[in-house]
């Protein structure tokens, strides 16, 4: 009888050990990098501040998605007031249609700024309405809004969805008047693949070999400004390159050809010409570090280029999904674009 209860009373003592350490081990992997108040920019005025975050990856999905709501981001309801035209073909990618959806604001009169919203997917899923909730928002707010389709998995390897994405701005430029848009105020947005993307977009303008012949060949895909929502901006960094995801999409490894990796990593291209950018990451985000979009921010600042930068403490990759953390993120994108594109402050084009 003693030694059972010996051997309970160990085996209670070892159970505790392990539950304790596993906990520990969910609350300290996926810890958030050291913090830069030096790369951060000032909250412009009105825009409500992200929700409190947590000490790590795990801790802040597990705290964030059962104790948070959560907004419907693929296939949305519609909202009063914003017109959809969907399926919109703006070309081809080796012979596949490729599609968009149109928003605007019902009764929208005179040329309104333009806006091209990019799914993430690892380049290997998504759809074009899983932007719905900004499409609907930034309509809202007098933009006209296109949600993308891109080519996916073998169909879309770089760099077939970055010709895709630039199709379809010179699509938006050519269709411009018919569809009450600025063709001087075009910006881009996207999350994780769709925020590689829209940076690649962004800063790549007039680079043939990314063009491709999808359509509109007569037309510029240069953009105005930049929204960059925890997107991959290296693919050379040494900890990140042999990822699945990117190794897929680039349909090779690193060591067999650096220049393809250094030829597909927007911060390559950054230049004192590059457009306005407004970057947004959390700082637990395990599938693309936030020191990715560190690096960006450091080249921005070094470069001249006018950019917004919120490093959210606390919050994993796909924070947006939290009603809280996209009500800020939306709030701080409009600010921007009113800023660099309906306004035009910035003179850039």
């Amino acid at each position: 009888m003693r030694l059972l209860r010996k051997i309970l009373k160990w085996t209670g003592i070892l159970l505790l050990v392990l539950v304790l350490g596993s906990v520990a081990a969910l609350c300290i992997y996926g810890h958030a990098p050291a913090r830069r108040p030096d790369l951060v920019t000032a909250l412009p005025a009105g825009v409500p501040a992200p929700p409190h975050g947590y000490p790590s990856e795990y801790t802040s999905m597990i705290a964030g998605y059962f104790f948070y709501d959560l907004i419907p981001i693929e296939n949305g309801p519609p909202v009063p007031g914003v017109v959809m035209k969907a399926d919109i073909q703006y070309g081809t990618g080796d012979g596949i249609p490729l599609s968009l959806d149109l928003y605007s604001a019902e009764g929208a009169k005179g040329a309104a700024p333009g806006i091209l919203l990019f799914f993430g997917g690892g380049w290997r899923q998504g759809r074009k309405d899983q932007l719905r909730v900004y499409a609907q928002y930034f309509a809202q707010q007098g933009y006209v809004v296109a949600a993308v389709q891109y080519r996916l998995r073998e169909e879309g390897l770089w760099p077939k969805s970055v010709q895709d994405a630039k199709c379809a701005v010179r699509w938006m430029r050519a269709h411009a008047a018919e569809n009450g848009v600025d063709p001087e105020r075009i910006a881009v947005m996207g999350n994780s693949a769709g925020a590689y993307l829209s940076l690649m977009l962004g800063y790549t303008a007039g680079v043939p070999e990314f063009e491709g012949n999808g359509g509109c060949p007569e037309q510029s895909s240069a953009v105005q400004a930049v929204i960059d929502i925890y997107g991959p901006t290296d693919f050379t960094e040494p900890v990140r390159r042999d990822h699945p995801l990117i190794v897929g999409y680039m349909n090779g490894k690193y060591e067999a050809d650096p220049s393809r990796y250094e030829k597909a990593s927007p911060i390559r291209y950054v230049t004192e010409q590059s457009p306005p950018t407004c970057v947004i990451h959390g700082t637990v985000d395990q599938l693309v570090p936030v020191t990715q979009s560190d690096r960006l921010v450091e080249k921005l600042k070094e470069k001249g280029v006018p950019h917004y930068y919120s490093r959210i403490n606390g919050w994993p990759h796909a924070m947006d999904a939290v009603v809280a953390v996209n009500n800020h993120t939306k709030a701080l994108a409009v600010n921007f674009l009113d800023r660099y594109l309906k306004n035009a402050e910035t003179g850039k084009k």
